[in-house]
């Protein structure tokens, strides 16, 4: 007769195992086997689970119910989840308290080493969120660091600032070309990342590559593979275009 204490050990391991393939097949984009693993993990109250099934509801249009599992996990002190509720925090930017609480989270993060948190203090100062005054400067700092660390949203970014900081001392358009090109190397197929590369050969005064690259990246704007385009942004990818057909180099503000 199996004891007590055997078939606790079973069920445990049953548990555990659903926690792992969970994360497993999160992570392999197999979506629909791992909200069957982790609705069953969170069942025993896996605080990872609760995260990545929060991301699946809200993907699948469950907003409230994915929310609340995100700030259950948070709550558990899942550092993922924690972070997702601080970048959301300052995205929001509703409450002046829990804004100033968030960023500096987010700031200690950043400071430990963390690149996305340093991709993410960037982004605070590029565009001026979380109540703070825009200032490309203190976006480059950040950004530098996660270039050091390979991340390449951080490379896109600061590849923008050299091509677009005219008359400051971050204008660099060899570094802005050289940057982008690593970045699109990665990510070919990136609409948003092949308009930063046109910017930066623009800057370089590479107009000719500035147009082809531009086409392209109107081309992929327009496909209908392109699930987040609209023509909005199509028309702004046209404004970009018609600037490298007169021979001039993108102009916009980076410090209003």
């Amino acid at each position: 007769m199996l004891s007590f204490a055997f078939l606790l050990l079973v069920a445990c391991d049953a548990d555990d195992k659903s926690g792992a393939l969970c994360e497993t097949h999160f992570n392999a984009k197999s979506y629909k086997v791992a909200v069957k693993h982790c609705e069953k993990a969170v069942e025993h109250d896996h605080a990872d689970a609760k995260y990545y099934l929060g991301l699946m509801y809200i993907d699948q249009g469950k907003k409230t119910e994915g929310q609340a599992l995100i700030e259950a996990s948070a709550k558990a002190g899942f550092h993922k989840a924690e972070f997702h509720q601080t970048v959301k925090a300052l995205l929001e930017g509703e409450d002046s308290e829990i804004t100033a609480q968030a960023l500096q989270r987010m700031q200690q993060y950043a400071e430990a080493g963390d690149d996305v948190a340093q991709y993410w203090m960037g982004n605070v100062f590029l565009f001026g969120s979380a109540k703070q005054k825009p200032s490309p400067n203190e976006a480059s700092y950040w950004y530098q660091m996660a270039v050091k660390q390979n991340n390449h949203r951080a490379m896109n970014n600061l590849a923008w600032i050299k091509a677009l900081a005219r008359e400051s001392e971050l204008y660099d358009p060899a570094g802005a070309v050289e940057l982008a090109l690593k970045v699109v190397k990665k990510y070919p197929k990136s609409h948003g990342y092949l308009d930063t590369l046109a910017a930066a050969y623009a800057a370089n005064g590479q107009y000719e590559l500035a147009v082809e690259v531009q086409q392209k990246v109107i081309e992929l704007a327009k496909s209908s593979e392109c699930e987040n385009c609209t023509p909005k942004l199509v028309e702004y990818y046209q404004g970009h275009l018609e600037h490298y057909l007169k021979k001039e180099p993108l102009e916009e503000s980076l410090f209003d």
